[in-house]
Formats: C-alpha cells, structure tokens, sequence
C-alpha cells in the first residue's frame, strides 16, 4: 500500500482515481485499469510527452497534472469526432483537449462534496521528459491507468 504524509490521504487518491476512470469512460467509451498508485520524486524521470497542469486553491491547495503520451492524445482527438485542418491546429486541439479532460476531473473531485477548492485555468506542458515543479507541500503520487489506447497517469500534489 501506498504510504502517504498526512497532507494527503488515501480516500483523495481514490477520489481522483475514480474521477479520472469516469471522464475516460464518459468521454471516449474508453475502460481504464488502475495500475498502481505510488509517491515519486520531483527528479523522476518519465516517458509523457503532454501533461495538463491544474492548480487548486481554497481549502485543498495543489497541482494535480494528466499525463500522457502524444499518440493517446491523438487517438483521444480522433474519437471525439473532431479533424483538425493542418498539423498546427491538431496540436493546439490536443492541447486543448488534454487541458479539458484535466479540468473535467478535478471538477469531479470538487463537486463531489468532499473539498472545497477552486480550479485554475489548465497549463499545457509538451515535450519528452519534461519537468513539472512540483510545490512543497504534500508527497506527490502517481495514479497509473491502462486501456487498451495506451497507458495515461494523474498526478497528485494536494495539500488539505
């Protein structure tokens, strides 16, 4: 089981997990497995090429960051129906889109009942490898998913 300090509790890992497996599934008809929940490091590297940052204030303070791969994205705009006209637009719809979805589910986790936070605007962050700095304030923890279009993660910085 994951250990977490005590800015971040097991039942708002849950909350974001189930959040993110709905948006996927109402979204894109897409089933998503839970792989493993686990703590990382600010220095860790990784493999996602697109993350959608959301900040959160008020009660809950935080980022939570949807993390996937440019090929997922691009599957993702595929099945919502829309056809971008040149590479340009494909790249900015992506963007776009990945921000909505992280939008989406830190809006499910807030109305839910359980935090009161507000939502910021979503950030785009592209390229191999690239950093996020993450605040001080709580463990980060990773929420690995796999479906069948490719694997995705949502990251949890949250401090209650």
């Amino acid at each position: 089981m994951l250990r977490m300090g005590e800015a971040m509790q097991t039942s708002l890992v849950s909350a974001f997990a189930e959040a993110s497996r709905k948006t996927f599934r109402d979204m894109f008809g897409l089933d998503t497995t839970l792989r493993e929940t686990r703590e990382i490091s600010p220095s860790d590297d990784h493999g996602w090429e697109i993350t959608g940052l959301i900040g959160l204030a008020g009660h809950a303070q935080g980022i939570v960051a949807l993390r996937l791969t440019e090929a997922l994205a691009s599957r993702l705009l595929q099945g919502s129906g829309v056809s971008p006209a040149d590479e340009a637009e494909r790249r900015q719809l992506e963007g776009g889109l990945v921000g909505e979805i992280s939008n989406i589910i830190a809006g499910a986790v807030s109305s839910a009942g359980g935090l009161d936070f507000e939502i910021a605007p979503p950030v785009i962050v592209r390229g191999p490898r690239h950093k996020i700095g993450w605040p001080a304030i709580a463990p980060v923890v990773a929420i690995v998913f796999g479906a069948d279009a490719g694997d995705f993660e949502l990251d949890v910085c949250v401090k209650v």
